[in-house]
């Protein structure tokens, strides 16, 4: 496996094409998944190993995944959407690094997580609107079957094997049972039956949020958002880290980036929310979104420091299954119905 020092600096040159004289810079940024910074005097690349816990310590599944996430980098610039450039998809190890890798372009700009604290009100509200747009543009490509996107759109919709819960509405409420029946280890009877009427009254609506497919970033942190400063005003310029990108249910796009949202601007009386889904051209279904942040596991709400939602899975789950409102789910501080 891979550690900081895996990336020499000859093997960095031989990546990037750098001469034994030209001036070249390597820093190691993180593990799982293994990323570095390689910058030269014309330009900054990243190279990403995709080394999660997950993948085994597989090289094959490594290379695999590389393959997908080049082709949901491919699919995007297809599209016109602003995404960054992949320079090299190695997915073998017969390469300077050894293991399967993705170099891409640097994206101008800021992250959507470091740039809001900066921004005026109206500033905050036309970067959220572009993010919006952006979502709404990736969610407008649509296909025929759910799954990965590996190489191309999916062939088949998968029958077997693994299935992401964001493919298919089964996927969704199965991994989502097996969630509920962990808390209902630790989370009062009076909770749950809160979840259960929650499902019944969505179960229809949250069906047909699958349907079609379409291009899903999977994985959707507000911090994969960089926006950098047009003539025009804000504009997005790529999103960050699509491994998990597939044809599926857009909706799950918003789970993570509400969660962290939530997380960042709770306590500063921004309604975030309105400009984002001005931007989206319509509001999501309150209803269906509570019920995937409901299924959602409680380490994506504790994962945060700082900015971690408040309260045990208990005391989260209850807040999400009774608020009935945007300004009441997006503030967990708020008080929430006796448990």
């Amino acid at each position: 496996m891979l550690n900081a020092a895996s990336l020499t600096e000859p093997a960095a040159r031989q990546i990037v094409g750098a001469g034994p004289s030209d001036d070249l810079r390597v820093t190691f940024l993180r593990p799982e998944n293994h990323t570095w910074r390689i910058a030269t005097a014309d330009s900054v690349r990243y190279l990403k190993a995709h080394t999660k816990p997950w993948y085994g310590g597989d090289p094959d599944a490594a290379g695999r995944v590389v393959q997908h996430e080049a082709t949901a980098h491919r699919l995007l610039a297809e599209a016109g959407l602003p995404t960054p450039t992949v320079e090299t998809a190695s997915p073998t190890r017969d390469n300077p690094l050894g293991w399967p890798y993705l170099l891409t372009s640097e994206l101008a700009g800021t992250s959507l997580v470091d740039l809001l604290p900066t921004l005026t009100r109206s500033e905050a509200d036309e970067a959220l609107r572009q993010v919006g747009r952006h979502l709404a543009d990736m969610h407008a490509l649509r296909y025929e079957h759910a799954g990965y996107l590996v190489d191309g759109p999916p062939a088949q919709a998968p029958t077997d094997g693994f299935q992401h819960p964001s493919w298919r509405f089964e996927s969704f409420l199965t991994a989502a049972m097996r969630t509920w029946a962990n808390d209902s280890t630790e989370v009062a009877a009076t909770v749950m039956d809160r979840l259960a009427n929650l499902l019944a009254d969505s179960v229809d609506e949250a069906r047909r949020s699958f349907e079609p497919p379409r291009f899903i970033h999977g994985d959707c942190h507000a911090n994969g958002f960089f926006l950098d400063r047009a003539t025009s005003g804000w504009t997005v310029t790529g999103v960050l880290d699509l491994e998990v990108s597939s044809a599926g249910c857009p909706l799950f796009d918003f789970t993570k980036l509400f969660i962290e949202l939530t997380g960042h601007l709770t306590g500063s009386g921004y309604r975030w929310w309105e400009p984002l889904y001005d931007g989206y051209g319509r509001e999501p279904d309150l209803q269906v979104v509570r019920l995937i942040l409901a299924g959602s596991s409680h380490i994506n709400y504790t994962c945060l420091g700082d900015h971690a939602w408040p309260g045990d899975r208990q005391t989260i789950l209850n807040h999400i299954v009774t608020a009935t409102r945007w300004e009441t789910l997006f503030n967990p501080t708020a008080e929430a119905s006796a448990v």
